[in-house]
């Protein structure tokens, strides 16, 4: 009876994190890891990382899907598949790196918890930036958006010439000036924080991607989306490499929550303010931040 009701928390946790992450496109990879360290007592640190990965790999899938489906993003899908794709590849070497470190000398629970609850104040400041940074956008008829009129004869959802300097896109009647050297250098440094914690990096992708290359926040959600996905899978085949080992049925449980989760949270959520969920987040994020550090 214990057992049944052990993982039925597990699922219910992990559809609980699938439908948060697939809401508000944030703390995925946290709230799984704090389900599985503080909720379902997990002591092996290097088997919380690769847990929660393989949860971040399996959100992103069904959430890359249901932005696919949208008809504003079928003339666009080059442009998600190449900046996406360039910051995967950055990704790659960067997770790959991020799970050797983590993997050798942060695999003390103790250790781990304490720097992860810092990562949670992180994601909670970046949460709240992003909010203020909105509103404030909004209210003063602010765009984040680049004009480039020399490229105003591209079509939409077409690039300029490919080259390794600058790429200029066309999203919505704008044109955006992108660097593909600096994104694969972004991806790298993302991803070697994201692997270290067993976290998927989008609390920092979206902020790149709408501050400093200045997308839209849809388009920014799903290239980040694609970047985790990448990135996630990468991670994991590291860890797994390197022998860390994985709690078979209680990952099983989590896989089946994390996909109802993410399957229905995208149409819950509709029906749910959207600063409602965030502040449910950042609340959340908070206490584990508090909890862990102090």
């Amino acid at each position: 009876m214990h057992l049944i009701i052990y993982y039925l928390i597990a699922f219910l946790w992990a559809i609980f994190t699938g439908f948060m992450f697939s809401s508000t496109g944030a703390a995925g990879g946290i709230l799984a890891s704090f389900g599985f360290i503080t909720i379902l007592g997990v002591q092996d640190a290097n088997s919380i990382k690769v847990m929660s990965e393989i949860l971040v790999l399996i959100s992103p899938i069904v959430i890359l899907h249901f932005y696919l489906r949208q008809k504003r993003f079928k003339k666009l899908k080059k442009i998600l598949f190449l900046v996406g794709s360039t910051l995967g590849l950055g990704g790659l070497l960067g997770a790959s790196l991020g799970s050797w470190i983590s993997k050798s000398y942060l695999s003390d629970l103790k250790s781990f918890k304490y720097f992860f609850g810092y990562i949670a104040f992180m994601v909670v400041i970046l949460m709240v930036y992003k909010m203020i940074k909105q509103k404030h956008n909004n209210k003063n008829g602010k765009s984040k958006k680049i004009d480039v009129d020399k490229f105003s004869s591209l079509k939409d959802g077409e690039m300029s010439k490919f080259s390794f300097k600058t790429i200029n896109v066309k999203i919505d009647g704008e044109v955006y000036p992108i660097h593909p050297i600096f994104i694969f250098i972004a991806g790298f440094f993302i991803a070697i924080l994201a692997a270290m914690f067993g976290v998927g990096g989008g609390f920092l992708f979206v902020p790149f991607l709408t501050d400093i290359v200045g997308f839209q926040v849809f388009f920014a959600a799903a290239i980040s989306i694609l970047s985790v996905l990448i990135i996630a899978a990468v991670s994991v085949s590291v860890y797994l490499s390197m022998g860390v080992h994985v709690i078979v049925p209680l990952l099983a449980v989590s896989l089946v929550g994390i996909l109802t989760g993410s399957t229905i949270g995208p149409k819950l959520s509709r029906h749910v303010p959207n600063d409602w969920l965030r502040y449910a987040v950042i609340a959340l994020l908070l206490f584990i931040g508090i909890a862990y550090v102090f």
